[in-house]
């Protein structure tokens, strides 16, 4: 299915919840609504925006166009599910994406993904995002445990292995600023003093959000960057790269820990 012409809905309306009514055949559990404060959560754009500047971007760019490649290369590399792909503008008012994640926010789901953008987010920027958000689709599609029954390990994991699939394919100098926070030993104490009594903590407890994220007293990406660094261990110790691991269940990736 690939990228769906969501330009074309913007120029139709940009209301948000006009452009939600479009997705909620995407989501059958989940009215407009929900959906729209949903994606908002995760960086979509809430409100009235500069949607012109940002559509005269994209096609000036050939953004869709880019992306549609991008997902053509990494389908046949990683045998990956044919899946729309909605892109739409990011929240201009929230700094955390402007400042920290290069004007750019992403979302996957087994079967759609979500991307994003700022008017003015450089491609280089859209493609390891791209990586990332996309290497998640192959990874719940081969993993036969349910996202639903994840646990902590399962989604540091799953993050880790998606930067990493960054870092693989781009380069150490376009992974996200998270993975670079803690040295190896700091990610071995933060893995055997808070993540390994804790690791049976699902998405239902508040927990989760925390130690994901690193609020509350816990360091800042505390599960990112954790996962991050348990999976580069593991493919130096392994030999193993991106799509040899899309499968591999989580526990493994603690094999090669300094534990």
């Amino acid at each position: 299915m690939s990228v769906i012409n969501t330009i074309e809905w913007l120029k139709e309306s940009p209301n948000q919840i006009d452009i939600c009514k479009k997705l909620s055949t995407y989501f059958t559990d989940s009215n407009e609504s929900e959906i729209a404060k949903y994606l908002h959560s995760f960086g979509m754009y809430k409100g009235k925006q500069q949607h012109d500047k940002w559509i005269d971007f994209q096609e000036k760019e050939k953004v869709f166009s880019f992306v549609r490649g991008e997902e053509r290369k990494l389908k046949m590399e990683w045998n990956g599910p044919n899946i729309p792909i909605f892109i739409f503008p990011c929240d201009q008012n929230n700094r955390k994406i402007e400042t920290e994640y290069k004007g750019r926010s992403g979302l996957a789901f087994k079967d759609k993904l979500f991307l994003f953008l700022s008017s003015e987010t450089l491609k280089i920027d859209i493609r390891s995002l791209f990586i990332h958000e996309y290497h998640h689709v192959c990874r719940l599609a081969a993993l036969k445990k349910q996202e639903t029954k994840f646990t902590i390990i399962d989604t540091m994991i799953l993050e880790g292995l998606a930067e990493n699939a960054v870092r693989e394919k781009m380069g150490e100098r376009n992974v996200s600023s998270w993975t670079n926070l803690y040295s190896d030993n700091q990610c071995e104490r933060f893995l055997e003093r808070i993540i390994n009594p804790q690791r049976d903590v699902t998405r239902e407890n508040h927990k989760f959000t925390q130690l994901m994220f690193g609020t509350g007293l816990y360091p800042t990406m505390l599960g990112y960057a954790v996962g991050y660094y348990l999976v580069k261990n593991y493919m130096k110790h392994s030999g193993e790269n991106a799509k040899e691991l899309l499968g591999t269940p989580a526990e493994v990736f603690l094999t090669h820990s300094k534990r």
